[in-house]
């Protein structure tokens, strides 16, 4: 190689080298498992504006074990306000960050095929739904999906009968794939959960007054590591954002 090639080789590597330092490392957000399906094509829009962030998954109480022993997270996207207020407690977060980002609705579902009831009331046949089978839900002592099915089960008279055949899942999303491995008769699980799932459906809504309000805050962690954190942030409350959301079954929060 030439002296001048050597130079020129020399010097587009220094350029690369150069150009990859200020490249900044991507956005980490830190979500909940159930976010994951749509969280992934907000993700891509915002790749689609130049930014760049990615999502680590996982139950809310285990992201927050996470940042709590220094995960490098740059954004908290919790399942559950009172998880959020515990990330405050520990200043995990930025307080004056903080938003309520989407809500939900808390459903039954089912194998498809069976029939349909609108809002589950304390007459509905869920023995007979069951038959014997199993309810799949997630863990109520540590998952906020859990949380909130015990609620509903509780305010309907369901829990005392139900309990002895629950099955735990991991996550709501993995509720329901029990539900569509056959492995239990129903599930209790957000109605996104549902979006895109061919062997499951919707039997009922529990109504809203029979669990707290199924809201999903988000905040910037305390010290972030991306400086496009808040720009991230600004993103996911933005409209774009938002249609993909609604477009999964979420609503906005109030």
């Amino acid at each position: 190689m030439t002296l001048s090639r050597r130079a020129l080789f020399c010097c587009v590597a220094l350029a690369q080298a150069s150009r990859a330092r200020a490249q900044p490392a991507p956005v980490q957000i830190y979500a909940a498992m159930t976010f994951r399906p749509a969280l992934e094509k907000v993700l891509a829009a915002y790749r689609q504006t130049g930014g760049g962030a990615v999502a680590v998954y996982g139950p809310t109480p285990v992201l927050i074990r996470q940042l709590a022993g220094g995960a490098p997270a740059d954004i908290l996207l919790t399942a559950d306000p009172d998880w959020m207020d515990a990330a405050v407690k520990q200043s995990l977060v930025q307080p004056g960050t903080r938003a309520d980002l989407l809500a939900n609705d808390l459903v039954l579902a089912g194998a498809a095929g069976s029939k349909a009831a609108g809002t589950i009331t304390r007459t509905f046949a869920l023995d007979a739904l069951l038959d014997g089978g199993r309810l799949a839900m997630c863990d109520p002592d540590h998952d906020p999906a859990g949380k909130y099915a015990k609620q509903s089960l509780l305010a309907l008279g369901f829990w005392d009968a139900v309990q002895p055949h629950i099955a735990i899942a991991e996550s709501a999303p993995a509720a329901v794939v029990l539900v569509d491995h056959g492995e239990a008769r129903a599930a209790v699980c957000f109605a996104t959960d549902l979006h895109g799932d061919e062997h499951a459906v919707r039997v009922g809504l529990f109504p809203a007054d029979s669990h707290a309000p199924i809201v999903y805050p988000v905040a910037l962690a305390r010290e972030p590591h991306s400086p496009d954190a808040a720009g991230a942030l600004a993103f996911l409350r933005g409209p774009e954002a938002l249609g993909i959301f609604t477009g999964f079954g979420y609503r906005p929060a109030a």
